[in-house]
């Protein structure tokens, strides 16, 4: 792998990809599968889940290791993609 060094990181690196959604049923699995088609994932390892103060939004941080800048970007641009998805950091 090539080493880029774009806007502070190096790539590859480790990044936390956080998503804020709406919380329901498979709502979990879309994330974890749209994020999943772009890395490989543990999700005892990779995926942190904190529900909001009144449980009707999560935040879903699923850190992965990212080649370049757009490889970040087509995770981003698919999760943006997804209904449940409300925000994203």
């Amino acid at each position: 792998m090539t080493e880029e060094n774009t806007g502070g990181l190096e790539f590859p690196c480790t990044y936390p990809v956080k998503a804020m959604v709406r919380t329901g049923p498979g709502v979990r699995e879309q994330i974890l599968e749209t994020v999943g088609r772009h890395a490989n994932l543990s999700e005892s390892e990779d995926v942190r889940i904190r529900p909001s103060r009144t449980g009707r939004y999560e935040s879903v941080t699923v850190t992965v290791t990212a080649d370049s800048r757009d490889h970040l970007e087509r995770i981003y641009t698919e999760l943006r993609a997804l209904d449940v998805v409300v925000m994203m950091l």
